[in-house]
């Protein structure tokens, strides 16, 4: 596996790891079913998309890739709309890392 392709897959991991413990959090918190279940879910497939770079690595980049849009998109908003908060800059910059480094795991050349 390309050390592209690792890097990606470490960031997708971690990053879905962050949504689910957030999703969590917001539950505690706040009572938010909503965002327990967002969370969950796509920390459940950033794992997965994780775990797919490994033996499909284009499944896995793109399923990464396009969750980390989805969550981007959702934070960016909502920072634009109410000001950034420190969960959502955590959430921005795990969505740009994820984003970046798929993307440049698909435009790679194999080695």
């Amino acid at each position: 596996m390309a050390s592209s392709h690792k890097l990606a897959r470490g960031l997708a991991v971690a990053y879905g790891l962050i949504a689910l413990i957030g999703g969590l959090i917001g539950y505690l918190k706040a009572g938010s079913v909503a965002s327990l279940i967002a969370g969950g879910a796509s920390g459940v497939l950033l794992i997965v998309a994780g775990l797919l770079m490994g033996s499909k690595p284009r499944a896995g980049l793109v399923l990464g890739l396009v969750v980390s849009l989805a969550l981007l998109g959702r934070f960016v908003s909502g920072a634009i709309k109410s000001g950034p908060s420190a969960i959502a800059l955590v959430m921005i910059i795990g969505g740009l890392a994820v984003l970046f480094s798929t993307t440049r795991a698909l435009v790679a050349r194999p080695a």
